[in-house]
């Protein structure tokens, strides 16, 4: 069978790159035209090369989390979109069918531009740090960095990270498509009732009926979320610290990661995932 998502990627670009290249390129951009006129302080004068590897991910980093933010953002209100400009009977009408189209959605917007932003986010990240380092220090200490042990080293993690981005857009997905079937069936009472509502009955139930569950669900995908990019990050730490071969390291903390993937726990999300998902399709294929 053939699959539209490629088409309906697209599309997606087509819409919506204007914002994706601003919350990309504009942090970035921002920082280093803020930095002539700011003082940089309290910065190690000493491994400068651990210091420069640690702006240039923290860049990569940093552009991400904006990207995600700004997707999270955008997608429960995306769900409603093309029954509030009446495109939806025209995309109704192409060979595709509405799951392609949902899904094509969430696959750009929660995965495919936050990887675009992160690599954004490296390619500004040595042109920053070597920023940075002047600030702090003028040219001699840009010249003193050996720049090719700071690329060796951030190379394992960076890709580490983009890999992380997988389990990451998975733990995501039953916040990404609860609230996507709630905006789509509730218009814009939906996000607000899901999460102020769904926050009042959880501690309710806590500290009124001593029921527990729901708060420790909770908590624990909020711990699978966390380590999704880096899984154990004391022991990132110790293996900056050390003569530890990335490459390695970076391979088990992402077989941790992963493995993560094969439990109850996230059986039990994916479930959740699976029934938002099943109602925006639905809700989508009646909109026609």
């Amino acid at each position: 069978m053939t699959s539209h998502i490629p088409t309906l990627l697209l599309r997606e670009w087509m819409q919506h790159k204007r914002g994706w290249l601003i919350a990309a390129f504009a942090p970035p951009l921002l920082f280093l035209a803020m930095l002539p006129f700011g003082h940089v302080q309290g910065l190690p004068a000493d491994r400068r090369e651990l210091l420069s590897l640690g702006i240039l991910l923290i860049s990569a980093s940093a552009v991400f989390a904006i990207c995600l933010l700004v997707a999270l953002f955008q997608l429960p209100g995306l769900a409603r979109r093309d029954a509030q400009d009446r495109s939806i009977e025209f995309w109704l009408s192409l060979p595709g069918r509405p799951s392609e189209s949902v899904a094509a959605t969430v696959l750009a917007h929660a995965w495919l531009a936050p990887v675009g932003g992160a690599v954004v986010g490296t390619l500004f990240g040595l042109p920053i740090a070597m920023s940075v380092l002047a600030a702090q220090g003028g040219a001699g200490a840009v010249t003193s960095v050996n720049w090719n042990e700071v690329v060796a080293a951030a190379l394992p993690l960076l890709l580490r990270g983009l890999a992380g981005t997988l389990p990451l857009m998975l733990w995501l997905a039953p916040l990404v498509f609860v609230l996507m079937a709630a905006s789509a069936w509730l218009k814009r009472l939906g996000v607000p009732l899901i999460l102020v509502g769904g926050l009042v009955l959880v501690l309710v139930l806590d500290k009124v009926y001593s029921i527990d569950w729901p708060m420790r669900a909770l908590g624990a995908w909020n711990v699978q979320l966390s380590r999704a990019l880096v899984n154990d990050g004391p022991g990132l730490k110790e293996a900056l610290m050390s003569d530890v071969n990335l490459w390695t390291w970076v391979t088990q903390d992402f077989g941790r990661a992963l493995s993560e993937l094969a439990s109850l726990q996230f059986l039990g999300w994916a479930a959740v995932a699976a029934a938002g998902f099943a109602l925006v399709v639905a809700k989508r294929s009646r909109a026609g």
